[in-house]
């Protein structure tokens, strides 16, 4: 058993999306900030209107919720069965 570890990641990076820290690999999650998308991408920037004019949806409302997503994935990246706990800290 080691004394434990600090291990830092970017949400929507590899590691966030990758791996899993079940068990006592993972206790806990910090996140800092909301990880919304980059907005200026041209082909965010095309999605965008395909939902808004298909669709109805604003891009406002998409970003939000894309956003919600992605922070449930990465600090969901510590409970990984129903017998798994961990402590998850929105900053």
């Amino acid at each position: 058993h080691g004394r434990g570890a600090v291990f830092f990641s970017v949400a929507r990076g590899k590691v966030a999306e990758g791996i899993d820290f079940d068990r006592h690999y993972g206790r806990c999650v910090v996140m800092f900030g909301v990880p919304y998308q980059y907005t200026l991408s041209r082909i965010l920037r095309a999605r965008l209107e395909y939902l808004r004019v298909t669709f109805g949806i604003s891009e406002r409302d998409f970003l939000a919720f894309d956003a919600v997503r992605q922070a449930a994935q990465c600090v969901g990246r510590v409970i990984r069965s129903k017998s798994d706990y961990g402590l998850m800290v929105l900053a």
